[in-house]
């Protein structure tokens, strides 16, 4: 029987990352949530990063939401996608043909 401690990693890791966690790293997105919250609407996504690990990347910038709830419309997840920074503002990158499965 499993340990309620491995269900808690999260909580003790502190949380879902951020955008900057995983800025210029192409990444799968598997699926998103959307919420509302003390600061405005934000999404929740589950990502699996380069090493294959899975992880929750929490964000609100406006841009970057408003393309995973165009994609969300459309059912285009999974999804391949990097994220940079542009002054001020979070926006998402091409991701190179190369990193595209055929």
């Amino acid at each position: 029987m499993p340990s309620l401690k491995a269900y808690a990693l999260k909580q003790a890791e502190g949380g879902p990352q951020r955008l900057g966690d995983i800025e210029g790293q192409v990444v799968t997105i598997t699926s998103v949530e959307f919420r509302d919250g003390d600061f405005g609407h934000y999404a929740l996504m589950m990502v699996v990063l380069p090493t294959d690990e899975h992880v929750e990347v929490m964000t609100g910038a406006a841009l970057v939401v408003d393309a995973l709830e165009n994609a969300e419309e459309v059912k285009g997840f999974p999804c391949k996608a990097v994220f940079v920074r542009k002054g001020r503002s979070w926006l998402v990158d091409d991701v190179a043909q190369e990193e595209l499965p055929i």
